[in-house]
């Protein structure tokens, strides 16, 4: 993904060459293919230039229209090309050729600032607007790319990254100490807050207007208040669904260079590799996907519903699709302390899933040493296109006295189960299972449960009054507070306007000079799967019940009916006891460092090491996830100041 910055000063006053030209060799990496620069008075746009489809081999930004006199620059691929082509009337010749920062330019001359809404794909713009002295600045729906912000009494500065804004002399380079804080409690925060005291992410489906008077920003995209959306029949849901994914997926495979996968043996990353070979094996081409594969033996680690190795998974689906080439990454000799301090320097930020960070990076590097210039996710699926569904409950038809549906669905049950396990199913266990849930919050009557699995210091915890932040947030550190199946906890997983994973993602694929593209995300695939009703989720007790419908033919079986759970870096405690040295090294360097010992809980974190050499369980293993990885990666981005 290409990279952008600009600034803008309110008050008029030039903008100096030096301020660009510091920007744009903070993040130089993210322009591998050029760079461009535009000036014009008070206001500078610059761009770095990664093609990332075989129409950016033509473009050249930032881009000027001197007959309207706009300036944009983006980074940016439109999936709904051939529609806007089409309103646009481009003429045939020149559709294979123009970039999609034009049609981002047309679409304002034409639409103005509504533009936002007729831009499907993964974007973010600025231009400038010379006619009416205005700036605009616009972020995708659901926050596929990044975008940063400085706002000071006399000038806006942004970039796709925090580094070109940390450059200027003028930003003050202090920790957010409130967002490590919620980094180490699984706190999702705002969405608006960065790990640097005034550095603010735009929020996804966000604009900004920025004239001589000031700013303004406004939020363009509520999925929320979708309408529902019902069809004929349960076949039409499936029909429909395979159209709209299978778009999201075909979008995602328009790149200059090769595209490959992450994926795993879930129903996630697994559908949206499937649907990818199926597209490339219509026009003859193979399809690389890269799976994390554990160096160690974690048989007996686990409960039964858990799976440890999911390469057999991915190779069976490899087997049906024909034209998969399955890379295992063991990521064997990865050192955990470099790859969290190589996760820092690209996303200047501590990351929630530290754990993971290992392979994340090994897969990145891989598929960069095979020249792949995307890589397909399924990062969002959860919330989306593998929403478990609601579990089936008699209560609301009883409530409501829809009686008929009671009989259609007991009858169906009855005949497949009998009656024991139907009463359980959907009359006993509905009741239960939201009491189940809050078990955690009962067994902590006086809160700060976030203290059981953080290695935060419960002084500083006091210090920034967190729990009186988390409750004003609406946070729930039980994870348990939503009903179960509603829309509200689907919104919830989706967290619109407050997704920051996505965009970190693509800070780090910069650095590997990869694009990394998630089907699940596609705004169309959302605006359906929040539309629908939830009993195409869930029925008669099996979940995900959509995607297993429509994945028959392209998963394979073991694949698609299966209701075990793949666990990321199963081998995660194994791989923190053979990194014992590096790692007690690190720790007795963060006892060192002031902010590192105000924040964490250090001697609680050492205890997590230690208790490596006793046993390893998977109590142990999540000490190592939840404490002491993620407590380190905070650490090491503290003692930085």
């Amino acid at each position: 993904m290409s990279g952008i910055f600009g600034v803008f000063h309110f008050d008029g006053a030039p903008v100096q060459p030096e301020t660009l030209a510091t920007m744009r060799s903070a993040m130089d990496y993210w322009g591998p293919d050029g760079a461009g620069v535009w000036m014009d008075g008070s206001v500078a746009l610059g761009s770095l230039r990664m093609h990332n489809t075989p129409e950016s081999l033509y473009e050249n930004l930032p881009l000027e229209g001197p007959a309207s006199g706009i300036t944009l620059t983006a980074a940016a691929r439109i999936d709904n090309r051939a529609e806007l082509l089409d309103a646009f009337e481009v003429p045939g010749p020149e559709r294979s050729v123009l970039p999609d920062s034009a049609l981002i330019l047309q679409a304002y001359l034409r639409w103005g600032e509504e533009c936002v809404h007729h831009l499907t794909g993964d974007w973010s713009f600025a231009l400038w607007d010379a006619r009416r002295r205005r700036l605009f600045i616009a972020r995708d729906h659901h926050g596929n790319t990044s975008l940063y912000y400085h706002r000071a009494a006399r000038t806006l500065a942004f970039a796709s990254c925090q580094k070109a804004l940390l450059a200027l002399p003028e930003i003050p380079r202090r920790p957010n100490l409130l967002r490590v804080a919620q980094v180490l409690t699984s706190w999702q925060g705002d969405g608006v807050h960065s790990a640097y005291e005034g550095i603010l992410h735009l929020r996804p489906a966000h604009a900004i207007s920025a004239t001589a008077e000031g700013l303004e920003m406004r939020r363009y995209w509520f999925p929320e208040n979708l309408p529902e959306l019902r069809l004929g029949c349960d076949d039409e849901y499936v029909e429909k669904f395979l159209e709209v994914y299978g778009e999201a997926v075909r979008s995602r495979l328009r790149c200059h260079r090769p595209v490959g996968a992450t994926m795993s043996g879930g129903l996630d990353s697994g559908s949206a590799s499937a649907l990818a070979a199926r597209e490339l094996r219509a026009r003859g081409q193979r399809f690389p996907v890269f799976t994390s594969v554990p160096v160690h033996d974690t048989n007996g680690l686990f409960v039964p519903r858990i799976f440890a190795n999911e390469l057999p998974w991915v190779e069976a689906t490899s087997r049906l699709a024909g034209n998969m080439d399955v890379h295992p990454v063991r990521a064997a000799d990865a050192s955990l302390l470099s790859a969290l301090d190589r996760w820092l320097d690209l996303s200047d930020g501590p990351a929630h899933a530290s754990a993971n960070l290992y392979w994340i990076l090994a897969l990145l590097g891989e598929a960069r040493e095979r020249g792949l210039g995307a890589v397909i996710t399924g990062q969002c699926g959860n919330g989306t296109v593998s929403w478990a569904g609601p579990l089936w409950s008699v209560w609301p038809l009883v409530r409501r006295g829809e009686w008929s549906p009671i009989r259609r669905e007991l009858g169906e049950a009855v005949g497949e189960e009998g009656w024991p396990h139907t009463l359980w199913q959907y009359a006993l266990k509905p009741l239960l299972r939201p009491l189940w849930r809050r078990r955690t919050r009962w067994a902590h009557p006086f809160g700060r449960l976030w203290l059981e699995y953080s290695a935060i210091r419960p002084q500083f915890a006091r210090s920034l009054d967190l729990e009186r932040r988390m409750a004003e947030d609406g946070h729930d550190p039980s994870f348990c507070a939503l009903p179960f199946g509603s829309r509200a906890e689907r919104l919830s997983v989706n967290r619109f306007g407050r997704m920051s994973a996505l965009g970190a993602m693509q800070e780090v694929g910069a650095g590997y000079g990869l694009e990394l593209r998630d089907p699940t995300a596609d705004r169309r695939v959302i605006e359906f799967c929040m539309a629908i009703p939830d009993s195409q989720y869930g029925r008669r007790g099996r979940n995900r019940w959509l995607m297993r419908r429509a994945m028959r033919g392209l998963l394979a079986e073991e694949v698609r009916l299966n209701t075990r759970k793949g666990l990321q870096a199963a081998d995660i405690a194994m791989r923190v006891r053979d990194s014992r040295p590096e790692i007690a090294a690190a720790l007795a360097k963060l006892e060192t460092n002031p902010l590192a010992r105000q924040a964490l809980d250090l001697p609680r974190m050492s205890g997590v090491l230690a208790a490596l050499d006793r046993s390893i369980d998977l109590r142990v293993r999540d000490g190592c996830v939840k404490i002491l990885l993620r407590g380190l990666q905070a650490g090491l981005f503290l003692s930085r100041f």
